[in-house]
């Protein structure tokens, strides 16, 4: 199950996650004289993760307030996300979540989301 902040919060349907690869800043330079090239690794910067899923509850009420507390992880805060394996993502900022259809009824009501995250080293 996973979790944002210890929080619950993804726990009432399946979820998918999409990590992406670290990105490392590098700084190329070349001189007269010189053959090849002058490389500076400035370190590792961030990766994106993607995760989407469906969110579900009994009452149009409770899956809006689903909505509204992962809307307010939108902050610009680090947060420590786990997926669904068990798999810890620390100093994670949440830069968009989206529900990605209408709130729909059948078998309670629903709707799908993305939630886009940049993890920093």
């Amino acid at each position: 199950m996973s979790t944002l902040d210890g929080l619950d919060v993804f726990g009432s349907g399946p979820a998918a996650f999409r990590t992406g690869p670290w990105e490392r800043a590098m700084v190329r330079r070349s001189f007269a004289g010189l053959h090849g090239e002058l490389v500076l690794d400035l370190g590792l910067r961030s990766r994106p993760i993607l995760q989407t899923g469906r969110l579900q509850a009994d009452t149009a009420e409770a899956l809006t307030a689903q909505i509204g507390a992962l809307e307010v992880t939108v902050d610009g805060r680090c947060h420590g996300l786990v997926d669904n394996h068990g798999r810890v993502y620390p100093y994670v900022i949440v830069e968009e979540f989206q529900p990605a259809t209408p709130v729909s009824l059948g078998r309670g009501f629903w709707c799908v989301y993305t939630v886009r995250y940049r993890q920093l080293p």
